[in-house]
């Protein structure tokens, strides 16, 4: 009876192996981890602190007191998240994500995107060209208003000059026409005889 108590026992043990059973180097997993400081700014802006030196002063609470001269430290702007896409950032431990910076990427290219570029720039060098016809003709204008300008001051000028002229010429009339009242000359004299002819 013990002998049947034995079979077991050696069936069993020569199924058994002495082989160690291989174990898998997997990496532990780490809730949390540090950002090195170079990385720190990429994910969260820190506060920023300013130092303000301050002299004697009474306090406004208390009209008694009198505080020294001393530092005051301010926290000027609070931390806050970085919302910008600067370096890209990598998940610890998890696959590899990059944050897509949309200036830096060219956007879909579609036969109808790129028709209506083509139709865009065209557009831009007709306006472009009638800005260049545009300041020609205005060019030629203000060139024109230049002489029209000169031609007018020219005519102001001659107006006056034949004016003056006309005044002269009326004075020298009258004086003539006093002389021959005073001095009437007689008949048969040449000056007669020219004026009837």
């Amino acid at each position: 009876m013990k002998t049947l108590h034995l079979i077991p026992l050696l069936l069993l043990s020569a199924c058994a192996s002495n082989r160690t059973p291989t174990v898998l180097d997997m990496p532990r997993p780490v809730p949390g981890m540090t950002l090195p400081s170079e990385g720190i700014e990429s994910v969260r802006y820190s506060e920023n602190l300013k130092a303000y030196n301050i002299g004697r002063y009474v306090d406004p609470n208390n009209a008694l007191a009198m505080h020294e001269r001393h530092v005051i430290y301010r926290v000027e702007t609070t931390a806050k998240w970085n919302l910008h896409p600067n370096a890209p950032a990598t998940v610890a431990l998890g696959p590899a994500v990059q944050i897509i910076d949309p200036a830096r990427k060219d956007g879909p290219t579609t036969p109808e995107v790129i028709a209506e570029v083509n139709r865009q720039k065209a557009a831009t060098q007709m306006v472009i060209d009638q800005g260049k016809r545009l300041n020609d003709t205005l060019t030629q204008i203000s060139s024109a208003l230049d002489a029209s300008k000169q031609v007018a001051d020219q005519n102001r000028q001659l107006k006056s000059e034949l004016d003056l002229t006309k005044q002269r010429l009326d004075l020298l009339e009258a004086e003539i026409r006093n002389q021959q009242q005073a001095n009437p000359a007689p008949r048969g004299t040449p000056e007669t005889t020219n004026q009837n002819w």
